[in-house]
């Protein structure tokens, strides 16, 4: 009875941001993002697209952020993966008696205070199942900054179907994981553009 009552929100933005170090390393740099949107058009039918970029070291993180802010649909549920803090930054920052820097997410809802952001904590095992489920080639442990970005659109959607997983219904779930595998065979036809 409890599955009949989860729902799919209708705008779901799936953001991944592809990083050189961690988040919260110093000289960290954003390198890849994407985002991936799913709109439910009716009960069964939804809409997908994705937007992909690369960035070089000049672009700052604020103007990346920014362009991240501009391209989510007002009102979406945004999702990502939550930042995960190193000991040692905490450690630092108390010790300095100083707050932590701001994470992404934080600064992204500063800039757009109309999205519902889900900070998802997901374990890359949890990933890794839900990549072979759907047979989504996800970037390996070790794994380059350009085979980090190239795959930044199948990070996305895999922390998507781990979202869907947990907040849909099974006849929504079968439903939308249909039609997404429908269109990423149309989008496995089209060339990476970097």
């Amino acid at each position: 009875m409890a599955d009949i009552s989860r729902r799919h929100p209708q705008t779901v933005c799936s953001l991944a941001i592809i990083r050189d170090r961690n988040e919260f390393a110093t000289r960290s740099a954003i390198r890849s993002t994407a985002i991936f949107t799913v709109t439910r058009c009716s009960e069964s039918v939804a809409r997908f697209s994705i937007d992909h970029r690369a960035f070089d070291r000049t672009a700052t993180r604020a103007e990346i952020l920014a362009g991240v802010a501009e391209r989510i649909p007002a009102g979406a549920t945004l999702i990502a993966r939550a930042s995960r803090t190193p000991q040692h930054y905490l450690r630092h920052a108390f010790a300095s008696a100083g707050p932590l820097p701001p994470a992404d997410l934080q600064l992204l809802q500063r800039e757009r205070p109309d999205l519902d952001i889900l900070p998802l904590e997901c374990a890359n095992s949890v990933l890794e199942e839900i990549a072979a489920a759907y047979r989504v080639e996800r970037a390996g442990p070790g794994s380059n900054i350009l085979s980090r970005s190239r795959r930044a659109r199948d990070e996305a959607q895999c922390l998507w179907a781990a979202f869907m997983s947990s907040h849909s219904s099974r006849h929504e779930r079968n439903s939308l994981s249909a039609a997404w595998q429908a269109w990423r065979a149309i989008e496995r036809a089209r060339p990476v553009g970097f």
